[in-house]
């Protein structure tokens, strides 16, 4: 980064860095002594804005922290009747009720009462309250100038515990007022004792009903969860979030958009689980009649695997929930889905040396007779996007995710050591996937250079640009087919043992077999070191990565080198 240096921006491995240091009036109240963030950029103007903006907001919050007072015991019952007071002079008598329906009415406020009453009586009782009351009571402790204090604390039960029993209170005081409207009202709850009378003495004629916090229908708790997940270290990958986004729109229309999450119980698991294992394979989504999805008796099901994903996905959700405090406790924490005992299916695993051999002495490379069947043999031959895509896998151990993101410019020649940098603004599997990824010398005596060079202008946003979308809108299911189709079709493939990932373990494999010392393999390949001294220093550099690259040996026979060299002359 060149130029003037910008405040509290600190240059960090392959990004930016925000580190404010906490003024030491407000380091107990904060309880560290300097903030620090990724500003998820390695753009250095980008990167000095960013910093700028925070530096601003942390500035300004400072600043209110500052006016904040403490929050006390004794504070949390002052705001606490101060909330009461204010529900109470908020009542408004209801408009005459027809005789007639005087019973039915009061018998339903009674009834709603009661619900709210012995609901709020238990979460004081337990000293652990729902989200609604944690937020109420934080609007009210700001709204008094104070500093609400960390969950879990005394002073935050007191102050949640305060606004419950005012509540309680009101919901008392209006059950009074429906069939008294001029009589002096004494709360039960010591705690509002001293309340003055003027307090609680009925204004101007008006419809009032009572509030019962019901808690969060499924919908508003899946936009929650959803929201929760969409930024920050634990974000999901955008394929991972529509994926969780169509399973849970599938659980809406079968439990109901419009339940409320604290209604869900081991019934609404139970019948979910049962559906789910029902589904046809590739069901379409209906949402207006989800039976439709079914299999009919004796028909084909969804593949074990992927319901037990399916499952999994509601099973987070509702863990979220109760850990969030939407819900108490899991709703069918015991129902499990059946799953096909272990070893049943094989894992994926690398080509054997035969294998590697039968595809890039296969038709794509030696000659095919039309675009349309490059599995047979003929005379044509073409550098595209498919034929670099399996070179590329097994040279550089890359995933397909990230090889169909790369740009032209990503791929770097005219380097000491040339490379491919996959950037952490890409959609990546993990954190540790950005890395730089050191090109293997046979890659260039293959025709890399030449290839890049001859890539259409669409090549500058998407190097894979022959790769179009898919029917689900990702251009990773689009390439997994073709890429497996033709592996199947030069009868490399025969079972789901081996996929186009295998060139991932091959790559892997070679490393071993090369005797690269594996925290350099887990770098190159984009695997996260959670050892302690994983944790120390950003990695090897770039010549190091190089020089055990270029040990890799990846068991091609010299007829097929022979082969590969002559088509980048050619």
């Amino acid at each position: 980064m060149s130029g003037r240096r910008v405040q509290h921006l600190v240059e960090r491995g392959r990004g930016f860095q925000v580190r404010l240091p906490v003024p030491v009036d407000l380091q107990q109240v904060l309880d560290r002594k300097e903030l620090r963030w990724s500003v998820r950029t390695r753009e250095p103007k980008v990167a000095a804005k960013r910093a700028l903006n925070a530096t601003l907001a942390f500035q300004r919050l400072c600043d209110k922290l500052r006016l904040m007072k403490d929050l006390c015991v004794d504070d949390a019952r002052d705001v606490a009747r101060a909330f009461y007071q204010k529900l109470a002079e908020s009542y408004r008598s209801p408009p005459p009720i027809p005789d007639e329906a005087l019973d039915h009415e009061v018998g339903h406020q009674e009834l709603m009462a009661g619900e709210m009453i012995a609901e709020l009586e238990l979460q004081v009782k337990a000293r652990s309250f729902h989200d609604g009351i944690a937020q109420q009571a934080m609007a009210e402790a700001q709204a008094g100038g104070f500093q609400m204090p960390p969950p879990g604390s005394n002073t935050f039960r007191a102050m949640c515990e305060g606004i419950a029993r005012a509540q309680i209170e009101h919901a008392r005081f209006t059950l009074f007022r429906q069939g008294n409207l001029l009589g002096s009202y004494q709360p039960q709850d010591e705690l509002f004792h001293s309340l003055p009378k003027a307090a609680v003495l009925p204004p101007a004629p008006e419809l009032q009903s009572i509030a019962v916090d019901q808690g969060l229908t499924l919908q508003a708790a899946v936009e929650r969860h959803i929201e929760a997940f969409s930024t920050g270290p634990q974000a999901w990958q955008s394929k991972t979030r529509e994926e969780k986004k169509r399973t849970f729109d599938m659980v809406m229309a079968v439990w109901g958009a419009d339940v409320r999450v604290r209604q869900l119980s081991t019934e609404h698991v139970r019948n979910l689980r049962d559906f789910i294992q029902a589904l046809r394979p590739r069901a379409k989504l209906d949402l207006q009649k989800p039976s439709r999805m079914v299999a009919k008796d004796g028909g084909e099901r969804l593949n074990p695997k992927t319901a037990s994903k399916y499952f999994g996905y509601v099973r987070s959700l509702l863990i979220w929930l109760d850990a969030e405090g939407y819900v108490e406790g899991v709703p069918g924490s015991s129902i499990r889905l059946a799953t096909p005992k272990a070893g049943g299916k094989k894992p994926v695993r690398p080509f054997t040396l035969e294998e590697l051999n039968a595809i890039f002495a296969s038709p794509l490379y030696s000659g095919f007779k039309l675009r349309s069947q490059r599995h047979l043999p003929g005379k044509m031959k073409a550098q595209d996007g498919i034929y670099w895509m399996y070179l590329l896998a097994l040279h550089a151990g890359m995933r397909e995710g990230e090889l169909l993101q790369l740009r032209k410019s990503d791929v770097h020649l005219n380097t000491a050591v040339p490379y491919i940098d996959i950037r952490e603004d890409l959609d990546l599997k993990t954190e540790a996937s950005a890395r730089k990824v050191p090109i293997h010398s046979d890659l260039l005596a293959y025709g890399l250079a030449g290839w890049i060079a001859a890539r259409p202008k669409q090549a500058e946003e998407r190097l894979f640009c022959e790769i179009k979308l898919g029917a689900d809108g990702h251009r990773t299911s689009a390439a997994s087919k073709k890429l497996n189709n033709y592996l199947k079709r030069i009868h490399v493939k025969t079972g789901r043992e081996v996929v186009f990932h295998s060139f991932r373990h091959c790559f892997m494999d070679a490393t071993r077999n090369a005797d690269v010392p594996y925290e350099r393999a887990k770098q190159l390949v984009g695997h996260k070191d959670a050892s302690v001294s994983g944790g120390y220093g950003e990695g090897a550099n770039l010549k190091s990565l190089g020089s055990q690259v270029e040990k890799l040996d990846f068991g091609l026979a010299e007829e097929v080198r022979a082969m590969l060299i002559a088509n980048a002359k050619n």
